[in-house]
């Protein structure tokens, strides 16, 4: 508890706030200076940049949607310390049903590209009944959450600031469940993926930048007109704007030039090809994709994914994207939520992959282990907790246990 001590402690000199009659402690971030091309360092606090990205940046949507889309859409189930699958219980209902506005599915969706873009998402525990259980759950724009530390080791949380245009809310810790990633630079943020990206991100603009003026300049980088004689101002401004006028642009390209005067054109541009520009933008999307996680067959891209592979980079995604975040998102909601339904926390949430098809061929693999488990001498039961099947655990085991 020292190390969090020294944290705190730290972090409140630095915000230089000692805090105020009914104002908590708060922690101001200076946030980095930008132009409008470059992202923020990861080790800022200003997310807005990230999320623009979004809307801003084809490759980083893809991978954010389809890592969204596909770990909102994965089962999950409500299980004892048995093991035992619960089907009726409040939580689930709250999981299912968050809030009168939206599906269970999209809440978590909204909490897996929140946790892409910016390394976090907070969720508000709201209209909570007498003795505090929530009845609904809200999902905060993550870019707007500011944390406000502790001021003892025992509380290294105080609460969460929330900015949302003229209006400042202040949320108790017990209020807010906040999910995050591994962040080496800051203890109370997590890190987004786009934070390590943001070098290809950046390369990549550029090159799409380059690419647009490269048609908007007729298919043709820069040249030279020459002529031995010597033109004055009004003359060279006449020529380089009946120039321009006449065939700049990707509507004008392939006109055949006349060149008066004893004017003659030198070109002095490299080629796309010598410039390697299309292998720059593959490495840069590579790039992209790889540190999402995502397979390249999984946001339309088969030219490194023939078909007889793309089932196995399916699996692939799975196992090493999807599988991991859904777990960081039931693992918080079981330590965070399901408390205030289940004081002995003998609950969990857990997984369900039996609906997955491409880990459909692992049952094979699971046939082949649970044979070796019953010729050792272990029960039905035995075998399907040790394997996670979902079956084997008795009838009792989908009794609607409350």
């Amino acid at each position: 508890m020292k190390i969090i001590q020294k944290l705190i402690e730290g972090l409140s000199a630095k915000s230089g706030n000692n805090g105020g009659a009914g104002m908590p402690l708060f922690m101001e971030y200076a946030s980095p200076r930008l132009d409008e091309t470059r992202l923020p360092s990861p080790s800022g606090h200003n997310y807005a940049p990230y999320v623009e990205a979004y809307g801003e940046k084809a490759w980083i949507y893809a991978c954010v949607n389809v890592i969204a889309e596909t770990v909102s859409s994965a089962d999950f189930t409500l299980k004892d310390k048995n093991g035992r699958i619960i089907t009726e219980h409040p939580a689930l209902e709250l999981m299912y049903r968050p809030n009168r506005f939206m599906s269970g599915r999209f809440l978590r969706q909204w909490i897996t590209a929140s946790l892409e873009l910016t390394g976090n998402a907070y969720i508000l525990k709201d209209s909570p009944r007498h003795d505090g259980t929530p009845t609904e759950l809200f999902p905060l724009l993550s870019q707007l959450v500011e944390v406000i530390p502790g001021k003892n080791p025992q509380k290294p949380v105080q609460g969460y600031k929330y900015r949302a245009g003229a209006q400042t809310a202040y949320y108790r810790a017990e209020e807010i469940i906040h999910f995050k990633y591994f962040n080496p630079f800051d203890f109370f943020y997590g890190l987004s993926p786009i934070a390590a990206a943001r070098k290809a991100v950046e390369t990549l603009d550029k090159a799409e930048s380059f690419n647009r003026a490269f048609f908007d300049n007729s298919g043709t980088l820069s040249g030279i007109l020459q002529t031995e004689g010597r033109l004055d101002d009004a003359s060279r401004a006449r020529i380089m704007k009946a120039w321009s006028d006449k065939y700049q642009g990707a509507a004008k390209a392939h006109k055949v030039a006349l060149l008066e005067g004893g004017l003659k054109w030198q070109n002095i541009s490299l080629s796309q090809r010598d410039m390697d520009f299309i292998s720059g933008i593959k490495l840069n999307r590579e790039t992209i994709l790889s540190i999402f996680h995502v397979p390249p067959a999984l946001v339309g891209l088969f030219d490194h994914a023939p078909q007889f592979n793309t089932k196995e980079q399916q699996r692939i995604f799975w196992q090493t994207c999807v599988h991991p975040k859904q777990t960081l998102i039931l693992e918080t909601f079981t330590e965070f939520l399901l408390p205030h339904f289940d004081e002995s926390r003998t609950l969990y949430f857990d997984k369900d992959t039996g609906s997955v098809a491409c880990l459909k061929e692992d049952l094979l693999e699971l046939a082949q282990a649970a044979k070796i488990y019953a010729e050792t001498g272990y029960d039905k039961a035995e075998i399907a907790q040790a394997l996670n099947l979902p079956f084997g655990h008795g009838k009792e085991n989908h009794g609607g246990a409350k």
